[in-house]
């Protein structure tokens, strides 16, 4: 009896070591998500809405500055009042846009940029903590068509203004 009892606990034992080996194992493999770097920039869909609209497409690029925000950069270059302005206006080609720049907070709701690598790395300070990393814009039309969907006749012209923005924000 007492052989019995014993090979049982040995039974036992080896199970529970194997399913806390298979847990361990399907955390680590869970663990390994498939991320990416943004080489230049990315179109990313499911963005914000505008009225009438399915969600927009986003332009999104990595910002290797850390000494200005993004939101300044536009301020002072479209000559707004509003330090908190997210949504600019804009002319392309003799065309009226509206260019919607997401928050940080916005930027994780529509696009979980935990997906992104960042590249340019560099130490945080106290100043540059909540200097986001990833910028993200969509445009829409005065009609409100989504400007940088592919199927969109404003899709080239938008992404190169949007490039020409970006590169100037960059080399500031």
């Amino acid at each position: 009896m007492f052989h019995v009892e014993r090979t049982i606990k040995n039974l036992i034992s080896k199970g529970i070591a194997a399913i806390i080996v298979l847990i361990f194992t399907l955390c680590a493999c869970n663990a390994a998500r498939e991320r990416q770097t943004i080489p230049d920039y990315l179109i990313l869909e499911n963005g914000k809405t505008a009225i009438g609209t399915k969600p927009l497409n986003a332009f999104i690029f990595e910002s290797t500055r850390r000494d200005i925000l993004f939101q300044k950069f536009l301020v002072s270059r479209y000559k707004s009042v509003d330090l908190n302005e997210k949504e600019f206006d804009i002319t392309i080609d003799g065309q009226h846009f509206q260019m919607l720049v997401y928050d940080n907070p916005e930027l994780e709701k529509y696009f979980d940029t935990s997906k992104f690598i960042i590249t340019n790395l560099q130490p945080e300070t106290e100043a540059t903590v909540n200097i986001p990393k990833f910028i993200a814009i969509s445009v829409i039309s005065a009609n409100n068509e989504d400007c940088l969907s592919e199927q969109s006749i404003f899709h080239n012209i938008t992404i190169n203004y949007l490039k020409t923005l970006k590169d100037d924000f960059l080399k500031l």
